[in-house]
């Protein structure tokens, strides 16, 4: 079986609603299904969530599909209770890329309808919601663009913010340092509209490895084919030369011509706050296929799942960084306390003094949006906020402990960021190392912790 959108779904629905929530009353376009997610999350519940009957389209809406580690866990087929492990076999499967290959079974479920000319209108034939009060239209949160390199001719997959701008136009934020916004620059130094091809909705997989990390060769459809365990199955475009996953739900084809450029935002951003207006590239649409019931995939870009799209292949980069640098070391994870990878947790077993600061070093010098590094022993979990912190006020004296890096390089989107002046805004934050690994040459008081073998010898289950 395929392992698409739908086929995920189900996977989820044999967990039951602790991963899938299924919502089967009718429900506004605009506003409320980010509201529920929210509502969610302040029961501590973080699950899919599929809206199956919106005011106004036919489509279902599902979205949620990166909000915990659990889900993560479910997309590559790993005991979600294993968190060690969900990291270990990205990592394996990112190692073991599988080339794209042709559609080969007729029509593809991704054009068995298409739109083109007067009959493309966003508006009316997607269910595009606008998801918070202050933002300024309705936005395509969750579709990965392909695009080809002009001078390598080699295919690029990214995943950006899209506002609809008209029927047939709508907005593309592309960060300055992301591949997209290099190869547009090649475009429109050479005069030429850059082709591109948005699809949406699919395997978790695909989205995992759009963001996965590496140079501008870094062939994406790959890294998904050894993500997914199978070969991601090809079909060409209608309106463009570029070709499109034959099992997506919906693809948007169009072009950016040189110098068209469009004001997007406010947008509700993923660290909770509102982003300002700015000035963005624009693509004219010149064709919509869709599957003949397609199913909607959004993301809510205020919230935990923003950020978790990539995580996996950001703590892979940071591992393989780590382990060069301090052999010791046992865990890397970017909690979602960070808002947007500002957090860095690393766990190790310190084999002589500085080694902790040593590792913080090598984070902040491997990834520019890591703001906080907190480096633990290997007794806590870095999966747990709580443990963190007690790690901090057990083990941390600030004056000793603490190392701050002034004037950095980091994410031009935390609201909190400075320039070279300092009452300016700009890209620099201040960086900070916490150690919060015990002393190596002095005694230490000693963690109560049970009897191991007593720990694994009762199953709570049995006592309850």
């Amino acid at each position: 079986m395929t392992k698409d959108l739908r086929h995920f779904i189900d996977q989820l629905r044999g967990h039951g609603s602790t991963d899938l929530v299924e919502i089967e009353r009718q429900i506004p376009r605009d506003l409320y299904m980010t509201l529920i997610q929210e509502k969610l999350a302040k029961e501590g519940r973080y699950p899919a969530v599929l809206f199956k009957d919106v005011a106004g389209h036919p489509w279902p809406v599902v979205t949620g599909l990166f909000s915990s580690y659990r889900l993560l866990a479910h997309a590559l087929g790993v005991d979600p209770t294993d968190k060690g492990r969900v990291l270990t076999e990205f990592m394996r499967r990112e190692a073991n890329p599988i080339a794209p290959i042709p559609y080969a079974g007729g029509t593809a479920p991704v054009q068995e309808v298409v739109l083109q000319g007067e009959g493309v209108d966003l508006g009316a034939a997607l269910p595009v919601q606008r998801h918070c009060e202050g933002d300024s239209g309705r936005y395509i949160t969750i579709g990965c663009m392909i695009c080809r390199d002009p001078v390598s001719g080699v295919i690029n997959v990214g995943t950006y913010r899209h506002e609809l701008k008209g029927p047939a136009r709508m907005g593309c934020m592309m960060n300055p340092v992301q591949h997209a916004a290099l190869i547009r620059g090649r475009h429109h130094d050479a005069g030429k509209p850059m082709e591109v091809a948005i699809f949406i909705g699919h395997h978790p997989a695909y989205h995992m490895g759009a963001a996965s990390r590496g140079p501008i060769e870094h062939e994406e459809l790959a890294v998904t084919g050894g993500l997914l365990g199978e070969p991601v199955e090809l079909v060409p475009c209608k309106t463009v030369d570029l070709a499109v996953p034959a099992h997506a739900e919906v693809v948007i084809e169009g072009r950016i011509h040189p110098g068209s450029f469009e004001m997007d935002g406010p947008f509700a951003e993923y660290a909770g706050y509102y982003g300002g207006r700015m000035n963005v590239p624009v693509i004219d649409v010149t064709a919509i296929t869709h599957r003949r019931q397609p199913i909607w995939h959004d993301l809510f870009p205020s919230f935990r799942e923003h950020t978790q799209v990539g995580l996996l292949g950001r703590e892979a980069q940071l591992y393989r960084r780590l382990r060069e640098v301090v052999p010791t070391m046992v865990g890397v994870h970017l909690p979602p306390s960070g808002a947007n990878f500002w957090h860095c947790y690393v766990s190790m077993r310190k084999r002589t003094q500085g080694e902790g600061k040593l590792a913080g070093l090598a984070v902040l010098g491997s990834n520019y949006d890591v703001k906080h590094v907190v480096v633990v022993d290997d007794d806590i979990d870095i999966y747990n906020d709580e443990e963190v912190l007690w790690a901090i006020a057990t083990r941390v004296q600030a004056d000793e402990s603490c190392s701050i890096i002034t004037g950095s390089f980091g994410a031009h989107l935390d609201p909190s960021a400075y320039g070279e002046v300092r009452s300016e805004k700009g890209p620099m934050t201040t960086k900070v190392i916490i150690d919060a690994t015990r002393p190596l040459t002095r005694t230490f008081a000693e963690r109560v912790r049970p009897p191991r073998e007593l720990w694994d010898a009762v199953n709570l289950r049995d006592y309850l």
